[in-house]
């Protein structure tokens, strides 16, 4: 039987292009791009932005773990160290961005 997905990568065991490309860079991509076209076509009030912000601090959370238990997997290599420093990176960046959407900045 199929181990479900979020907890496959979650804990590790799934691959770590698929993760970073698909899940952190792919679907990342998309949500924030729709999320901002959403509140921009005036179909998101502020306050539904600010829940589709927490909504992605989670999906964040998600993938800053999952992608750095996968790189795990592939030892030192240098794949493994930059997909987890650049993940790192695009964490930072959307606590800081969402943070500042919070705070109505």
């Amino acid at each position: 039987m199929s181990e479900f997905f979020f907890v496959r990568y979650w804990s590790g065991r799934g691959n770590l292009w698929r993760v970073f490309w698909i899940c952190g860079v792919l679907l990342s991509s998309l949500a924030i791009g729709l999320i901002t076209w959403a509140y921009s076509a005036g179909w998101f009030s502020h306050l539904q932005l600010k829940m589709a912000v927490l909504v992605l601090f989670a999906y964040t959370i998600w993938i800053l773990v999952s992608v750095w238990r996968c790189a795990a997997r592939r030892g030192d290599d240098y794949y493994a160290i930059l997909a987890r420093w650049l993940t790192v990176a695009w964490a930072l960046n959307a606590i800081f961005v969402g943070g500042f959407v919070l705070l109505d900045l």
